[in-house]
């Protein structure tokens, strides 16, 4: 059974790259899909208030290296970056990415490797269905400590109207936009807090992604949540 499941994967990565490399020699996608729709202003559509959370305007986020900052300048389009907190003193951060050009050599980033690379120890490394709204959206969790800073993290990728954590969701995407003449953009999510028990504060932030995706706008939701967030 094990090997029959690995000869299944080998073939369909195999099938993945041939298929990838069929359509950037017979037809390369050159038009981006964000010139197909209205663009989105992440600071407009994102409210600062909603439900129980509002801004808190004494936190700064902590910015990235100059390396980072560099890589994150060719990537990504726009980033938004805010720590809300509610009534009862609670904060949590949230980062969107966004990227208008997601092929081959411009990805979003990953967290585990972006916080590494700024000297935090990653652990508790796992993938899951986050559960939003009525669907579950594939998406990563990990914890990253640097001094005594500790951050449990949850974050999700969208490519177009898919959301697209692993690598094969990542190139099947990508593949049948590129079938489309298309080059997707893409969204990276980040809903983060400061906590010395990051098992209490997950559940916590799965709470904070629902009460924002259901104060989006449904249109904002689908490109934030993928084609099930409708």
């Amino acid at each position: 059974m094990m090997k029959t499941v690995s000869l299944f994967k080998a073939g369909l990565a195999f099938a993945l790259m041939a298929g990838t490399a069929v359509v950037s020699v017979v037809a390369a996608p050159t038009k981006l899909l964000s010139e197909t729709r209205p663009a989105m202003d992440l600071a407009v559509v994102v409210p600062k208030t909603f439900g129980n959370w509002k801004i808190d305007p004494h936190v700064v986020p902590v910015p990235p290296s100059p390396d980072q900052a560099s890589a994150m300048q060719q990537v990504y389009d726009q980033i938004l970056a805010r720590t809300y907190v509610n009534d009862k003193g609670d904060r949590m951060m949230l980062s969107i990415a966004y990227g208008s050009r997601q092929n081959q050599q411009m990805r979003a980033h990953r967290q585990e490797v972006c916080y590494s690379a700024q000297g935090f120890q990653i652990s508790g490394l796992h993938r899951l269905g986050l559960p939003l709204l009525k669907t579950e959206v594939p998406a990563t969790r990990l914890v990253a400590k640097r001094g005594g800073r500790m951050e449990p993290i949850t974050y999700w990728f969208t490519m177009g109207d898919y959301a697209a954590m692993s690598y094969t969701q990542r190139e099947i995407t990508q593949l049948r936009y590129a079938m489309q003449g298309l080059i997707p953009d893409g969204y990276l999510i980040r809903v983060s807090s400061l906590a010395d028990d990051p098992k209490a504060d997950f559940p916590r932030q799965t709470q904070f992604a629902n009460e924002l995706m259901t104060a989006l706008k449904p249109d904002v939701r689908l490109r934030l949540m993928g084609g099930e967030g409708t």
